[in-house]
């Protein structure tokens, strides 16, 4: 089986289509509800601005720390593409009153319709009663790209600001299930821990990517056939032979 055949069928069988089923709770422009039910809009002193690529959706969460809290809702949205903004409440910033808040943003899309592993990013926004003339805005803007990287995403560059964060959803090397740029023994084994994780009923913690390169005969399942299938491929080029996926 070639590699486009590969991806064909785990593209088909295995990863739901971003078109399908994709909920987008506001339109580009609109306003948000948070879900924290104590805001105040009085006491709005900042923004996000998340921006989201074309053909792909983003799942948000914004949550915040505090003496009373921690990781409490605060907005939760999923979004297609388009540019949106948050409205975010100023808050102190001492030892006994303050408000940490964390962004998260998992992107699905891409030429495979799968999914990244979320991006965080702590941030604060200065206390309105306290600085009434202030106002913090951060952009996130992300692209999806072909890059190889062990990293499902990489932030290409930031100030106070703003941040540029390019998500790697349409690099995929099947086989390559720790995203090393090879195909070796240390997948094989990655694999063989994936499939004892699920056989004894327990919870997956691999991405779509990972799935995507670790199913390489395209049976959507995990297991030991997989593993052999990498270790045999991995010999084969180690020993000067010309592998391929013919499974």
């Amino acid at each position: 089986m070639k590699f486009n055949k590969v991806i064909a069928v785990f593209s088909a069988l295995i990863l739901p289509s971003v078109s399908a089923g994709a909920v987008v709770s506001y339109a580009e422009g609109q306003d948000f509800a948070p879900v924290y039910e104590f805001f105040n809009e009085n006491d709005v002193n900042g923004s996000i601005v998340i921006s989201v690529p074309e053909n792909s959706t983003a799942k948000v969460l914004i949550d915040f720390d505090s003496p009373e809290v921690d990781d409490e809702p605060y907005y939760v949205e999923t979004l297609g593409s388009g540019t949106y903004s948050f409205d975010i409440e100023g808050y102190d910033n001492t030892e006994d009153d303050y408000r940490i808040y964390t962004v998260s943003v998992e992107l699905s899309g891409g030429k495979y319709n799968i999914s990244s592993k979320p991006y965080k990013d702590e941030f604060t926004v200065p206390d309105g009663n306290d600085t009434p003339d202030s106002f913090r805005e951060i952009k996130y803007e992300f692209t999806i790209d072909d890059k190889q990287s062990k990293n499902e995403w990489d932030v290409e560059s930031e100030t106070e600001s703003a941040k540029n964060i390019s998500v790697h959803l349409d690099y995929v090397m099947i086989g390559d299930v720790d995203h090393s740029g090879k195909v070796d023994a240390s997948d094989a084994s990655f694999v063989l821990v994936e499939y004892s994780l699920l056989s004894t009923g327990g919870v997956s913690s691999w991405t779509d990517k990972e799935r995507l390169c670790g199913d390489v005969n395209g049976d959507s399942k995990i297991d030991a056939t997989d593993a052999s299938a990498i270790l045999v491929y991995y010999s084969t080029n180690s020993t000067g032979g010309n592998a391929s996926w013919n499974i």
